[in-house]
């Protein structure tokens, strides 16, 4: 498995590098079209390995995806699957390659690259992996963690059709302009909730329209503020702290935990 030689974790151990700390403190706004070590520097700023440390042990469904990154005329892309329709829970939605943990999975690094290779053929040892996500709450109690790495801008996808209708890119940059995106307001875990909608006008699925919405909106919105280091331009909740994920992550799991009675509420808590 190909990965930088700083990236570990469980097998793939994830380790930092304090001069790389020191460097992105002194680093003033990143450039438009970043580069791959800036992209780096970036992710691991806020790499989410040791997310679960010291949190309450509790027996959660787990998942991982892996939000896959390559070059395109010199321009960051992110690499989508559309499921397919027959699937029992998000048939015909725009999602990144991954599923739920196997037993057999060393780590959730794993998870997310065995499920791409079965989802879409991309083999696992083509994959550059760089760092873990704050995890999210997925519709059904599930605990997603995203694993992003860089794939070749070569690699051709090979659907599977029991899981995948098709494949596709877009540029990162799009889940942060308000450009071809809508909202829709709501509630969820009894609070006020914003749901981001991006339609992708120049990308078809047999001919019908694609739209990212949802928990895959959401960490590509994650991802693309910690990347170009600054909010969407467009109105989010208060849920989203795009300069600081992991806060917001930790509010939204411990208040999954307590709402679900993983956690006994503690005295004047709001969650």
């Amino acid at each position: 498995m190909m990965h930088l030689p700083f990236l570990k974790s469980g097998r793939h151990h994830l380790l930092h590098s304090s001069n790389i700390m020191a460097e992105l403190a002194s680093t003033s706004e990143i450039p438009k079209h970043p580069t791959k070590d800036e992209i780096c520097q970036s992710l691991l700023a806020h790499d989410a390995s040791t997310f679960f440390e010291g949190k309450p042990a509790v027996d959660i469904p787990r998942a991982a995806v892996l939000i896959p990154l390559f070059f395109k005329n010199e321009e960051l892309h992110v690499l989508l699957t559309v499921r397919s329709q027959h699937l029992n829970t998000h048939g015909g939605e725009v999602a990144f390659p991954g599923g739920k943990e196997d037993e057999t999975d060393v780590d959730i690094v794993e998870t997310a690259l065995r499920e791409a290779e079965e989802e879409i053929g991309l083999p696992q040892d083509q994959v550059e992996v760089i760092s873990k996500v704050v995890p999210s709450i997925a519709k059904y109690g599930i605990v997603v963690t995203p694993i992003v790495g860089f794939i070749s801008e070569d690699f051709v996808p090979q659907p599977n059709p029991d899981e995948v209708e098709c494949a596709f890119s877009v540029p990162l940059a799009d889940f942060l302009s308000d450009e071809n995106h809508t909202l829709q307001r709501g509630t969820w875990q009894d609070r006020p909730w914003i749901m981001h909608f991006f339609h992708h006008p120049h990308t078809t699925n047999a001919g019908k329209k694609i739209v990212t919405w949802g928990l895959t909106a959401h960490m590509a919105m994650v991802v693309a503020s910690m990347i170009y280091k600054r909010p969407p331009n467009f109105e989010t909740d208060k849920g989203f702290i795009w300069e600081n994920p992991t806060k917001a992550a930790e509010e939204t799991y411990f208040r999954f935990l307590s709402r679900n009675g993983y956690l006994e509420p503690q005295e004047g808590s709001k969650l």
